[in-house]
């Protein structure tokens, strides 16, 4: 019996799922899970400067609130990506993500999550896909959905006039939404109401290289930890 003739198949079935393994357990989702998985949550007024915390609240809007391209609901934060399908393969023709900074909301407490000053490497954001369809052969997408195509030099119709293969996923932090959020408090003092928010005093959330900023929608990241016996 030739043992190479399974040996190889073997090796290379193992290969693949060592492969899928690595993918899943580095991805952001997961990466932010963990983190958030290690500490409790914490209500604001008890954050200590510089601490790395984690908070549980509702996102709220300072000033005006985005507009979500596909869906039309406000949000603080949104991620479309628009594919088409061109022969076996998807190809993405639209990475549209847009956000600002915004307040997470426990009870009577707000914090700031300034996401404008914060560079890529010292942030992480996963959101649920909550919005999500497609168009191609009798399934044509509305006129919003034609113009936010537009403004990308894209459109749904191909030669002669037939309907592209095409799906559209949004992501977003819709306001009053609850979000898992962790980073590092910072208290600083304020001379004038931001929005509304009168308190003095107000806590930043922010991140650095080893110490990112996380935010997420994720049910599992909004679930308690449980005090270790």
């Amino acid at each position: 019996m030739d043992y190479f003739e399974f040996i190889i198949p073997a090796l290379f079935v193992l290969g693949v799922g060592a492969f899928i393994f690595v993918a899943i357990y580095f991805s952001i989702k997961n990466k932010i899970l963990r983190e958030l998985k290690k500490v409790r949550r914490k209500n604001i007024q008890s954050v200590r400067e510089n601490e790395y915390v984690k908070i549980v609240g509702k996102a709220k809007y300072a000033g005006e609130p985005l507009i979500a391209p596909l869906s039309k609901r406000k949000c603080v934060y949104y991620d479309v990506k628009v594919k088409e399908k061109r022969g076996k393969h998807w190809r993405n023709i639209i990475n549209d993500v847009q956000f600002q900074d915004f307040f997470i909301q426990t009870g009577t407490d707000s914090a700031i999550i300034h996401l404008n000053t914060r560079r890529g490497f010292e942030k992480r954001v996963h959101l649920v896909a909550d919005h999500a369809f497609s168009s191609g052969f009798l399934n044509t997408v509305d006129e919003e959905v034609e113009r936010y195509l537009g403004q990308y030099g894209k459109n749904s119709k191909g030669a002669f006039g037939f309907n592209r293969t095409m799906r559209y996923t949004e992501r977003i932090i819709e306001v009053d939404e609850e979000i898992a959020v962790m980073g590092i408090g910072k208290w600083s003092t304020i001379d004038t109401p931001i929005d509304g928010y009168s308190d003095s005093r107000i806590l930043t959330l922010s991140g650095n290289s080893k110490q990112r900023l996380l935010i997420t929608d994720e049910p599992k990241a909004l679930e308690r930890v449980k005090r270790k016996l």
